[in-house]
């Protein structure tokens, strides 16, 4: 685990934006927060998406930033934050 909170810590430090920790249940950086603000913009639990709060024009809703994300934005059952 420090292996990867380290990792995560060493691409933040060199200009990523959107890193997370994958396939590790419950742990507090599975999810994607904005790099504006810290908004929450993608809840995951393992490798399940379980809800998505970003804008129709994938930006932040709470202060806008756009958010390069591919194609259209995946859709989830659940509202859960």
């Amino acid at each position: 685990m420090d292996a990867l909170e380290a990792a995560r810590s060493v691409a933040l430090g060199q200009g990523l934006r959107y890193v997370y920790i994958g396939n590790v249940p419950g742990h507090p950086h599975e999810n994607t927060y904005c790099p504006g603000c810290g908004e929450l913009l993608m809840r995951r639990y393992s490798v399940e998406l379980l809800w998505q709060g970003l804008a129709a024009d994938k930006r932040c809703p709470r202060c806008g930033q756009a958010v390069p994300i591919v194609g259209s934005l995946p859709t989830v059952a659940g509202s859960l934050r």
